[in-house]
């Protein structure tokens, strides 16, 4: 929906800067429950605008000198992102939840089947909100590598490679140090003294007096070594191990750890687990949590999510390749090739969520032993105040309760986070602590162009396995379930395929002038003559299914995932799958762990996956000369998914959903045809 006509006055938000009305986008308006409502506005963000600029200098030298063949090259890059307003959430993210409106046992559990986010938006009762408060910030990084490599032919049958590279990503700033980061170690002045505090980049009063929080090691050597050698003139081995760098993703050097100088993010936080609402829709977000930049208070973030970055965020991911091929030219035009491909990655970027605890400000799952109700009670009631870990918290004077610092008013199980003054800690640009390990046997056989035929099939067998590190940008939390145990985490990647043939071929079909068949010329030719077909078949495996629940463990870890207890079986049992009539996944396969228990389930489950992918893309084509070679004419006609094979996308994955199972589109696109010319010249 377009920004600028007036939104918050419109749905009649109060509690925002009023200039952020001409401004602003409708707000996003998000529901969690059991019922999948969909969300209302598009996140709130402001008619601002990104300025990106890089300089960059390459140069490369070769050196011939005997048997050796030397290159060696430097590369420098200095990256600016201007921003203005731009990736604000300016008109906010207004949460509604179904702990407001649910019920709740003797014990003080939330019975999962009751309430709802809908009813809760119906009587205002928000259970989260956030906006952003921002000024205009120019972010600035370098990078820069050199490489050396030296191609040594030792024998005619024998060629060596030998190679080093190094990379270095330098720290990002700000220009006008509006950059801030939360620092675990600092004493918070709004929360009695205890560790945790924002701190602020530059020089003067209550700052570091540095430019930037991080601190990349210049470790990134890679060494590189390959060799191929010639066994006949037929047979050749080749082989090699290098050590590789990714570079730093620009989702991760976008950040905007900036809170107090460059931006502030004013949030109303539900410190109760949705027992009463963070405050009421008709009320308008609180004036206590909103506060404008720039403002060098350590405290700021108290009460919501702070930003800041790790001092080892930029270390850049580190890769190491090793792979042994066997290459055998069978005939003039047929190759085969038989490969092992591996691939073991570390310090991957991997979303915050991961760190868990302590880090990510998620709590101890030893604290479940005090129970739900305990840990749900308000801070300052009979029965927290009863409990032996509270009763070892200091007391506030004001009214002579134990708390983890004067003023605090949330229950217990946020009392007893690592850093009770915030909810999680958002480290922007994530952290490298992912791993992965891949290996594969891929095979191939070629057949050059010869008889009008072009051919080349493929065949992989792979396995790839990591602990959450999925992919570079990091887009979603990752699924930790302990906070203690992030070893669990490792299993099969959502990308594991570990079965994928192609086919790929053109055929130019024998019929016309100078060909097997009908070789005659003139009209003729140019009707039956010149015409190849082409395609392209892919078969794949399907990916490892992801399966969860309801996470009833969210409001005393702080967690992001839970999973069910495997018991075996679940999946579907074979024959002609109907969306309309069938399940994918039985609900049999699973079962409740409990209220304060983990499930046993991995995080991908490696005995199920979604529907494998089956497609043929088949092409027809003829060129009609107009002007000897230099002018041609080619008609096309293209049948993607020619069989009109249907791929489903992945079933319902929340065990504890009535939809659990359940199919709900299709994820390809149906058969289609279509006709082209084109004209070369």
């Amino acid at each position: 929906m377009s920004a600028g006509v007036g939104w918050l006055s419109r749905l009649g938000i109060k509690g925002l800067p009023p200039e952020y009305d001409a401004l602003a986008n409708m707000p996003g308006i998000g529901f969690s429950g059991l019922i999948p409502y969909s969300g209302l506005g598009g996140g709130g963000w402001s008619r601002g605008y990104q300025a990106v600029n890089r300089w960059q200098f390459v140069d490369d030298l070769t050196w011939i000198a005997g048997k050796h063949t030397i290159k060696m090259g430097v590369e420098w890059r200095h990256h600016q992102f201007n921003l203005v307003g731009w990736q604000r959430n300016i008109s906010g993210s207004w949460n509604f939840n179904r702990g407001e409106t649910a019920g709740y046992d003797a014990q003080g559990n939330s019975l999962t089947a009751t309430g709802d986010p809908f009813a809760s938006f119906l009587l205002g009762q928000v259970d989260n909100a956030s906006f952003a408060a921002f000024q205009p910030t120019t972010w600035r990084d370098a990078y820069t590598a050199f490489f050396v490599n030296d191609e040594i032919k030792v024998t005619p049958k024998l060629t060596l490679n030998l190679g080093l590279r190094w990379d270095y990503q330098f720290p990002k700033s700000e220009s006008h140090d509006r950059f801030s980061s939360i620092d675990i170690t600092a004493p918070n002045p709004g929360a009695g003294g205890i560790p945790g505090a924002m701190v602020f980049a530059g020089t003067g009063t209550g700052r570091t007096g540095s430019h930037t929080f991080e601190k990349p090691t210049k470790d990134a050597w890679g060494p590189r070594f390959g060799f191929a050698y010639r066994l006949t003139n037929k047979d050749v081995i080749r082989g090699g191990y290098g050590m590789y760098y990714g570079g730093v993703s620009y989702n991760w050097l976008m950040a905007d750890a900036d809170w107090g100088l460059g931006a502030t993010y004013p949030a109303a936080s539900n410190l109760t687990n949705g027992l009463y609402p963070a405050f009421w829709w008709d009320d308008g977000f609180p004036a206590q949590y909103v506060t404008r930049p720039p403002v060098l208070n350590p405290a700021i973030a108290n009460g919501g999510t702070p930003r800041g970055v790790l001092s080892n965020d930029t270390n850049l991911p580190r890769y190491q390749n090793w792979s042994l091929t066997y290459q055998r030219q069978v005939s003039d035009n047929l190759a085969v090739e038989i490969s092992y491909v591996a691939n073991k990655g570390t310090r991957l970027p991997i979303h915050p969520a991961a760190l868990g605890y302590p880090l990510n400000n998620m709590n101890d799952p030893a604290i479940l032993t005090h129970g739900a109700a305990a840990l749900q009670a308000r801070i300052n009631s009979a029965q927290a105040q009863a409990l032996s870990v509270v009763r070892a918290m200091p007391v506030d004077p004001a009214d002579s309760l134990h708390k983890p610092y004067a003023g605090f008013s949330g229950n217990v199980a946020q009392a007893l986070r690592p850093y009770p003054q915030y909810m999680n800690l958002l480290w922007r640009g994530g952290f490298p602590g992912g791993s992965s390990i891949y290996h594969s046997l891929q095979t191939k056989l070629e057949k050059r162009f010869s008889n009008g035929l072009q051919v080349r099939v493929a065949y992989t067998w792979s396995k790839l396995i990591n602990n959450g590190a999925e992919n570079a940008v990091f887009n979603g939390a990752a699924p930790i379930q302990n906070p203690i145990n992030q070893k669990a985490e490792r299993s099969l990647s959502v990308d594991d395929v570990p079965h994928t043939v192609i086919v790929a071929y053109t055929y130019a079909l024998p019929f016309g002038k100078g060909m097997r068949f009908a070789n005659v010329g003139g009209v003729a030719n140019q009707v039956i003559g010149g015409w190849h077909v082409a395609g392209i078949q892919r078969y794949n495996s399907g990916r490892p299914a992801v399966i969860t629940m309801n996470n009833n463990l969210s409001g005393f870890l702080f967690n992001n995932v839970k999973r069910p207890n495997k018991l075996g079986g679940g999946g579907w049992g074979g024959g002609q799958f109907d969306p309309a009539t069938d399940v994918y996944y039985s609900k049999s396969g699973w079962a409740d762990p409990g209220p304060l228990n983990f499930g046993n389930a991995a995080r991908t489950d490696p005995n199920l996956r979604d529907f494998p992918v089956l497609n043929e893309d088949f092409n027809i084509f003829k060129d009609f000369p107009i002007r000897r070679e230099q002018i041609k004419l080619r008609f096309e006609t293209q049948f993607g998914n020619i069989f009109n094979r249907t791929f489903f996308c992945p079933p319902a994955t929340n065990w504890s959903s009535g939809a659990f199972g359940t199919v709900y589109a299709q994820c390809n696109v149906p058969r289609r045809i279509q006709f082209g010319l084109r004209l070369d010249w």
